[in-house]
């Protein structure tokens, strides 16, 4: 076996809202090749980027408190982190949890300081609140590297890359290029048209197309492959990320994977077979013997994010003192067979980041069915809390949607786009909220409309317009904009 040296994988990690996905957006941005649309949608986001000549691919994780398991998979097979902590607000709770997985998976990590743009940015006053936890900053004696960044101008941007490398070459991190591929499942889901479909980081030696791929509770011969940019490719390295497809079940998100061979798949595959029924019990059920105060139908776009909602509905059943109970929950859109559950159960529906259809969102509106739709967790959170309360909730719906599908010129507080209006309908001076990948990124407001190239007052579902938004954050293709 021939070792190399390692193109290091970076788990980016941090409280909520403290700028971790706007900072990879701009790492990526500096890549030239990584300009054009397309990606993975993912919960754990892995991205591959070029800078001076060395490659390296940074992790994703999201920030809320639900998504623990999502940050504890991303560290654990990650050869460096980046904890990033907002400069105006210091240390929060997920920053210090984050701060333990490092610890427990023995990670070398950089401390990226964000927003040092801010007028309150405060450097100092965090780096006094890492020495209480026992981080010692290199600029105070220690060992660990702090670096003040701005993800809005672009400062400290290089710094962070160069002490990337710098890492990588101290800690000597090397990996078999040759031999059988291993690694890592990120996010498994199911795609309607192309079936199961995983995510993955490759650890060592190459996948790939055609091979046998297996982890502990499932298989798949690999017949698609992609790139983090939607490109099909052949072959695989070391800590390349890639997408791969036709898994005979879901495979769990944090397993690891090799590849085997075509002699011995049979025998996998019966041994699988346990496995998988105790699997499906566990993520994918109907459980109609289940009573409780409030009955839940879940609907997700991954696995991940149906754990970090169980979470939720565990902590929300002890801080109502109610008892709610999931009776069915599944990927995807929400179907018939959902709504007639629903419907003779007395059920509240919950769809997180994932697109309905039409019909099926009109028949839920038409038999009075309670229903909670979001692509942001703690906003389904917070209505299913009030729904339990008994408190007003003036939308359970969202007024209006539109999917960005062109982006043209901006200037720093107007941006022009093209989008299709995906649900309900948008109109003229509607305050929005821009989001990507589930988090907000920012708010502003539509000052501009057209369909057909003439100035509209709305645009209904499904119709094609072109809009000036008042913002001064970026729009990118594919956001989602959103009616406030």
């Amino acid at each position: 076996m021939d070792w190399v040296k390692k193109p290091p994988i970076i788990v980016v990690l941090g409280h909520v809202d403290h700028g971790k996905t706007s900072l990879l957006d701009y790492i990526r941005k500096t890549n030239v090749a990584l300009k054009e649309a397309g990606g993975i949608t993912q919960k754990i986001g892995a991205y591959e980027i070029e800078y001076k000549g060395e490659k390296m691919t940074f992790i994703d994780t999201p920030g809320h408190e639900a998504f623990a398991m999502l940050r504890q998979r991303g560290a654990k097979f990650a050869d460096i982190g980046i904890l990033v902590i907002a400069a105006d607000e210091g240390v929060k709770e997920q920053t210090k949890e984050s701060l333990e997985y490092l610890k427990i998976f023995k990670i070398p990590f950089i401390i990226a300081l964000n927003k040092i743009d801010k007028k309150d940015a405060d450097p100092e006053k965090v780096l006094a609140q890492l020495v209480e936890l026992e981080v010692i900053p290199e600029k105070w004696g220690g060992e660990i590297p702090t670096i003040n960044v701005s993800a809005k101008t672009g400062e400290g941007i290089d710094d962070l890359l160069e002490t990337i490398i710098l890492l990588r070459d101290i800690y000597e991190m090397k990996t078999k290029i040759n031999g059988l591929g291993r690694g890592y499942i990120l996010e498994a889901f199911k795609d309607p048209k192309r079936g199961i479909l995983a995510s993955l980081i490759v650890t060592e030696g190459v996948v790939k197309l055609g091979d046998f791929l297996i982890t502990q509770s499932s298989l798949a011969k690999i017949k698609i492959m992609e790139d983090d940019l939607g490109r099909k490719i052949n072959e695989a390295y070391p800590s390349k990320p890639i997408l791969v497809g036709n898994f005979d079940v879901l495979p769990s998100a944090g397993e690891e994977f090799k590849i085997g061979q075509e002699k011995d798949i049979e025998n996998i595959r019966k041994e699988l077979e346990e496995k998988e029924k105790t699997y499906i019990r566990k993520h994918i059920f109907v459980k109609t013997e289940e009573k409780g105060d409030y009955v839940l139908i879940v609907r997700a776009d991954h696995l991940g994010s149906l754990e970090a909602l169980e979470n939720i509905f565990l902590k929300l059943s002890q801080k109502l003192n109610t008892n709610i109970k999931i009776i069915k929950q599944d990927l995807g859109p929400i179907s018939l067979e959902d709504v007639e559950l629903a419907k003779e159960f007395g059920a509240i529906i919950l769809s997180f980041n994932v697109k309905n259809f039409k019909n099926i969102l009109d028949h839920i509106k038409n038999l009075n069915i309670k229903f909670i739709e979001s692509n942001v967790i703690y906003e389904l959170e917070e209505k299913l809390e009030s729904l339990i309360k008994g408190e007003e909730i003036k939308e359970l719906l969202p007024k209006g949607e539109l999917e960005v599908l062109a982006t043209f010129s901006k200037t720093k507080t107007k941006k022009t786009i093209g989008g299709r209006v995906v649900l309900g309908r948008i109109k003229l001076k509607d305050k929005v909220i821009i989001l990507r990948n589930g988090e907000i990124m920012g708010r502003g407001k539509i000052i501009s409309l057209e369909k057909n190239k003439i100035l509209v007052e709305e645009v209904k579902e499904n119709e094609l317009c072109g809009l000036i938004i008042e913002t001064t954050k970026d729009i990118e293709i594919n956001d989602i904009i959103r009616i406030e």
